[in-house]
């Protein structure tokens, strides 16, 4: 079973490799982990009042329903597809996290400009970048086309890897 990383930004485009990722598997069932790194809080308030600010209560509306309908539109190739966050942004932290779930490559589109999108996000890929970590590319045909899910679910038959 081959187990990928895929960075997000919380935007739907963030979550086009995921054709690329499905194309490529060539028969074998894949582990999909998406992540989006924080900052680690570093006042003591914010470490009490962790727990009431869940950032999966600040993600863009659509975010989670899209990686929900492409775990089902890929069923017979994804065996695992998980969204977390991930506190902290030091290459050991990022490493340990890929060796513990022996990631084997790190999908990113091409061509996008990873932002963050909640107060705490950390931009992670020129950290992962630096794991030793393959990583790998994914196109798309048109970048203004992919802002909505609509086109994230039905365009990928366009789709140049």
């Amino acid at each position: 079973m081959k187990n990928v990383l895929l960075p997000t930004d919380l935007s739907l485009a963030s979550l086009y490799p995921i054709h690329a990722i499905c194309k490529k598997a060539e028969g074998e069932k894949v582990n999909i982990y998406v992540i989006h790194t924080l900052d680690m809080p570093t006042g003591i308030m914010d470490l009490l009042f962790l727990q009431e600010r869940k950032p999966y209560k600040m993600l863009p509306a659509g975010f989670l329903e899209a990686v929900e309908m492409m775990r089902k539109k890929y069923s017979s190739v994804i065996n695992l597809l998980s969204f977390e966050f991930l506190w902290s942004n030091s290459r050991s932290v990022l490493r340990s996290y890929c060796q513990a779930r022996d990631i084997q490559a790190i999908y990113m589109l091409k061509d996008h400009a990873y932002k963050g999108h909640l107060p705490q996000s950390v931009n992670s890929i020129p950290v992962l970048h630096k794991c030793k970590i393959p990583v790998v590319y994914a196109s798309r045909v048109n970048k203004d086309e992919y802002g909505t899910l609509t086109a994230l679910l039905y365009r990928e038959e366009k789709m140049h890897a």
